[in-house]
């Protein structure tokens, strides 16, 4: 029996040998667990319990009574002083001294009047008093 091989045959063997090796890697690192399970009796640690603690009761403290202030003094209106302040009496004239004639002499002399214009100066105060201003500007007008 004569077997003819093909050409192509070591590497189609090759090729599935590192398939199979590559296949094989894998599993092997995908670690498989098997466990059997057996039903029986199972123990529950029972739940945790919570309790507040007892109550503490305390004596309130004592009361505390505060006195009273004391009231103000007591206060008094004081009226305001009254609202208008006559003016002390005075008497506003020229000072003591003066003379209204001193004053003429002094600054302006009196002018120089003949007879004639004296007698009509003079004469003046004998009218009515509203003409006496005007009969004393005409006398005085005809004074050089």
């Amino acid at each position: 029996m004569s077997s003819i091989r093909p050409a192509f045959a070591p590497w189609a063997w090759s090729a599935a040998f590192a398939a199979a090796a590559l296949s094989l890697a894998t599993g092997a690192s995908a670690e498989v667990n098997v466990s059997v399970g057996i039903g029986g009796p199972a123990y529950y640690e029972p739940a945790p319990v919570y309790q507040a603690p007892p109550p503490v009761y305390y004596q309130p403290a004592p009361p505390v009574y505060y006195r009273p202030a004391p009231p103000p003094p007591p206060s008094y209106y004081v009226a305001p002083p009254p609202g208008y302040y006559a003016p002390p009496p005075a008497y506003y004239g020229p000072p003591p001294g003066y003379r209204r004639d001193d004053y003429r002499t002094q600054h302006r002399p009196e002018p120089r009047l003949s007879d004639m214009q004296r007698r009509a100066l003079d004469n003046c105060s004998l009218l009515a008093s509203r003409e006496q201003g005007r009969c004393r500007a005409t006398v005085m007008s005809t004074v050089h």
